[in-house]
């Protein structure tokens, strides 16, 4: 790393042009999501210590296929409002951003509840005699809520409210399940995980609701009231290539979680899970600047300004690269202090997460491409890389996993990566190109 790359890095943050303004909205941003970060960790870190590594591997696999079946459920609308909600602001379109917000909201707790009563019954035969049973068919009544929760984050990063997006998920609920398993700890001491399934969902309808009237409220002060305009096949069109894009994401997140559990048990992805749950320490930038570069990507293209937007793209990459390399130098050096926060039955977990840390940080240096495509109107080819992404990476797994345990998972999970951003390079200068 230069000491060029460095100085560019800091002008970037301070400086008064639009990339400097748009890193401090990063900054403001990376606060409430870097304190919700602090406070998630050290929720997964009581909830291990309060469990027990089988409980809390129970308990992990449980939430990796409700953030999967939740990120369904949205049909993708959370990802489309962002892009339309960016270019009606720059209309001034009121009517159709009444429209979008009631439809999105219909259709997503109508499409989560049914994913919920469809998982609770297949569940009853699909794992009937599995230790997950119990903690599945609770978490499950927790989809809807959490459906509604990413709904209204996406609102709220598509009227920019980027810090707002953020505090009900990152810090409200793991507060909240922390208070709530301090309190049970207190009266009951250890318990089921089928019991800390339950509180967290109690959580996540808890954050949701909260949520949902402090967004609306932002939202009716903004626009006010008036009549609804409804572009329902142009919203259902991109939101589908959306689902493609952010479903596929979120299940190759999880896909590792969930095929540990099922090939090799509970205590191992509970080790598993504390390693992922650190690694993701790396990835935090390259999360927090894709969001909040949406819809600027979204205005810079609306308004032809293609220069812009590739210097914009580039500087954020380099930026990202930085620190995301710093992040994981740290975390290598003092990597099975971290796991050890979990417990010392985690520490074994050390050399997955060495990998991990490989894999995110190659990711970083290649930065938000998705959302680069995704907010340009490139959705479709960002949906097919992530579409084959996820099927690449639950083969890996399928075929290290057997070989390697979860360092094959962790393995399987950074190759991936890899992969998945060249193909993300490849597809970005090929239709940007092409759009020129």
């Amino acid at each position: 790393m230069s000491p060029h790359m460095l100085g560019e890095f800091a002008s970037r943050v301070f400086g008064r042009d639009p990339h400097g303004s748009f890193f401090r909205s990063v900054g403001a941003f990376s606060t409430v999501r870097l304190a919700g970060g602090l406070v998630l960790f050290l929720s997964q870190i009581l909830l291990a210590r309060w469990m027990g590594r089988d409980s809390f591997g129970i308990y992990s696999y449980a939430w990796a296929w409700v953030a999967v079946l939740a990120s369904v459920a949205g049909l993708g609308l959370g990802g489309a409002s962002v892009r339309f909600l960016a270019s009606y602001r720059v209309q001034n379109d009121a009517a159709r951003i009444r429209g979008l917000i009631q439809f999105g909201t219909i259709v997503t707790l109508a499409s989560a509840s049914a994913i919920a009563m469809v998982g609770l019954l297949s569940s009853e035969f699909a794992v009937k005699h599995s230790p997950y049973l119990g903690s599945l068919q609770i978490a499950f009544l927790a989809i809807p809520a959490l459906a509604l929760l990413l709904l209204d984050a996406a609102y709220a990063r598509g009227f920019t409210w980027m810090a707002v997006s953020a505090v009900a998920e990152q810090i409200g609920r793991p507060l909240v399940l922390i208070l709530l398993g301090w309190l049970w700890v207190s009266a009951h001491g250890g318990t089921s995980a089928a019991s800390w399934v339950a509180l967290c969902a109690v959580s996540y309808f808890a954050a949701a609701l909260a949520q949902h009237r402090i967004v609306r409220s932002r939202i009716s002060g903004e626009i006010g009231a008036g009549p609804s305009e409804y572009e329902t096949t142009a919203w259902l069109r991109v939101s589908f290539a959306m689902l493609l894009v952010n479903a596929a994401q979120i299940i190759r997140m999880n896909t590792d979680l969930i095929l540990v559990g099922t090939m090799l048990g509970p205590a191992e992805v509970g080790v598993y899970t504390a390693a992922v749950r650190a690694a993701t320490l790396v990835s935090f930038v390259l999360t927090v600047a894709s969001l909040v570069a949406q819809p600027r990507m979204v205005a810079m293209h609306a308004q032809g300004r293609r220069d812009e937007l590739r210097k914009f793209v580039g500087s954020t990459t380099r930026s990202i690269f930085v620190v995301s390399l710093l992040l994981g130098g740290g975390l290598a050096v003092f990597g099975e202090r971290v796991l050890g926060f979990f417990g010392s039955e985690f520490v074994g977990g050390y050399q997955a997460l060495l990998v991990l840390i490989a894999g995110h940080v190659l990711a970083a240096a290649s930065g938000p491409l998705t959302s680069l495509l995704a907010m340009t109107g490139h959705h479709g080819r960002a949906a097919a890389v992530h579409g084959v992404s996820t099927l690449t990476n639950a083969l890996l797994i399928v075929v290290l996993v057997p070989r390697l345990g979860i360092v094959g998972a962790a393995l399987a999970t950074s190759l991936n990566l890899a992969l998945t951003q060249v193909a993300l390079i490849v597809a970005a200068r090929q239709r940007l190109r092409a759009s020129d």
